[in-house]
């Protein structure tokens, strides 16, 4: 094993002794001196492994030693360790009290994780990635005295996510501290996934199953609902009215109405619940309860259209949401095989049964996901033409010109660049002609053509030079160059020329004007030479 911090013996020592301390502490306390001293062997892992010279096997090592010595004691496993460690890590906010001076076993007993047994404690070390959510089952485990398989499922359910998310009017339409409090104890959406029914399920139907296990049904509630009544009746005038269910709940001190539907929501269901509320309210509220509220459960909402519907509601009410099932029951779930299987399984099939242009349609595919080129978007357009006439050419124009002039302008006695249609000659301002082409025709190139006339140095030998640059249209790209066997440069009428691909078009044209001129003046040394 590798050699263990030279302050790991007296850590262990100082650990031991905390721990036989914890041990004469009375029964009553049991649990909570039992995760101090957790808590603090996880203190003691962190401390170790931060060490620059801690082994591999250090929780073994731990184990081990403290098995030695305490060899009564359970739960000093190498695995119980790293929950523990992970105990220590999870629970930051003892750290920071105990900074205060305050004794672990008096930090634990001041959070909800006190009241734990240290199997539920594991699982949220296990399932819960966030400070916050943790502290939030850890909270309501301890409230309603949840086992662990209720807290398995309140975290597969999602609970965090939906506890206080009812939508509802409560702000304006109860007391500002039962408000707050309802809007904790609501959620949205409601999980009832205890059974099962068909999405063609009616009312009745939901209203049966949901009775028919009512303790679930009261789990997934909440805690402080008090079941009072299905079809609940209700008298006004010379009409009966029968409520879904009813409910009081300790801990508003209210009823609850409870309206089930099957449907997207509608703004007239919350008409009619106001019109209960106010019943209940007037005929079934005691002196001392707070008013009624009302939840109308539908199969889905449409946020706007509730928002917009409870706003002038004078009663409080929520609208939430329910999911009848959002998983595969267990029993099924471990017959079924897993992604991979399937995935392996139809590739198998899929090339028993292929056919021969199959397998070239796939090689196809896969060499097509290899290209790196950009994507046909558009076909050549007189808009695309133009444009390369009025835009791109002008700029070719303007640099080709500052490298020209005044090197090679000087020596000729005439200079002019104009643009050109089909190989014909127009004014460089203009661009009607191209227009008039258009219209009459296609426009199968557009280019600059320079013309240098009376090479000065050579008398009577003078010179003139024509340059042509040529933009040629195809049906899905153009061509820059000087001939069609000549080509510099393809590109897609959708991508827009940067500054380095005018500078490289520039200086291609450019060093085809000044490589003319000097053949010609190469031609005329030769001759006098010979």
């Amino acid at each position: 094993m590798n050699v263990l911090p030279e302050s790991y013996k007296d850590t262990l020592i100082a650990l031991k002794n905390k721990i036989r301390r914890a041990q004469t502490k009375i029964v009553l306390t049991a649990n909570v001196q039992l995760l101090a001293i957790y808590w603090e062997i996880g203190e003691f892992i962190c401390h170790i492994e931060k060490q620059k010279d801690w082994g591999s096997k250090i929780i073994d090592q731990i184990s081990a030693d403290l098995k030695d010595d305490f060899p009564e004691l359970k739960g000093l496993s190498p695995r119980n360790l790293r929950y523990m460690r992970n105990f220590f890590v999870n629970w930051p906010q003892l750290s920071l009290l105990r900074q205060n001076g305050i004794a672990v076993d008096n930090l634990i007993l001041q959070q909800p994780v006190a009241k734990l047994p240290w199997g539920h404690i594991c699982i949220l070390n296990d399932r819960i990635k966030s400070d916050e959510e943790r502290n939030f089952y850890a909270a309501k485990t301890a409230e309603n005295n949840w086992s662990r398989n209720v807290l398995l499922n309140q975290i597969d359910s999602g609970l965090f996510i939906r506890q206080g998310k009812l939508l509802n009017n409560f702000t304006h339409t109860l007391p500002l501290l039962q408000g707050d409090l309802a809007k904790e104890l609501f959620k949205d959406p409601y999980k009832f996934d205890f059974f099962h029914l068909s999405e063609e399920a009616k009312e009745r139907d939901l209203e049966n199953a949901l009775i028919a296990d009512i303790q679930k049904f009261l789990l997934e509630l909440g805690k402080g609902f008090a079941f009072v009544g299905r079809q609940f009746k209700i008298d006004k005038g010379d009409s009966e009215y029968f409520l879904d269910l009813l409910f009081y709940h300790t801990k508003l001190h209210c009823y609850i109405v409870l309206e089930l539907k099957t449907g997207e929501f509608k703004p007239e269901y919350a008409g009619k619940m106001n019109f209960y509320l106010s019943v209940i309210d007037e005929h079934e509220k005691a002196s001392g309860d707070n008013p009624s509220i009302g939840i109308i459960l539908c199969k889905s909402k449409n946020k706007i259209t509730a928002e917009y519907t409870l706003r002038d509601m004078n009663k409080p009410m929520g609208i939430a949401e329910y999911n009848l099932t959002d998983a595969i029951p267990t029993e099924i779930k471990a017959e079924l095989p897993s992604i991979e299987d399937l995935e392996n399984e139809l590739e198998k099939s899929v090339k028993l049964n292929q056919k021969p242009y199959e397998k070239q349609l796939d090689k196809m595919k896969t060499l097509i996901s290899n290209l790196n080129h950009e994507e046909l978007r558009e076909k050549v357009s007189n808009q695309a033409i133009y444009k390369l006439f009025t835009e791109l050419l002008p700029q070719i124009v303007s640099q080709a010109e500052i490298i020209l002039n005044p090197d090679i302008y000087s020596l000729f006695d005439y200079h002019s660049i104009s643009r050109t249609i089909n190989n014909n000659d127009f004014e460089y301002n203009t661009s009607i002609d191209l227009e008039m082409m258009m219209i009459q025709g296609d426009v199968q190139q557009v280019g600059l053509t320079i013309n240098l006339k009376g090479f000065k140095k050579a008398g009577v030998e003078t010179f003139s030079v024509f340059q042509t640059f040529l933009i040629l249209f195809s049906d899905y790209f153009y061509e820059i160059g000087t001939t069609r066997r000549d080509v510099w440069r393809k590109y897609l009428y959708h991508e827009i020329l940067n500054d380095n691909d005018i500078s490289y078009i520039v200086d291609k044209w450019v060093d085809k004007i000044i490589n003319d001129i000097n053949e010609r003046i190469a031609a005329i040394a030769k001759k006098h030479i010979e």
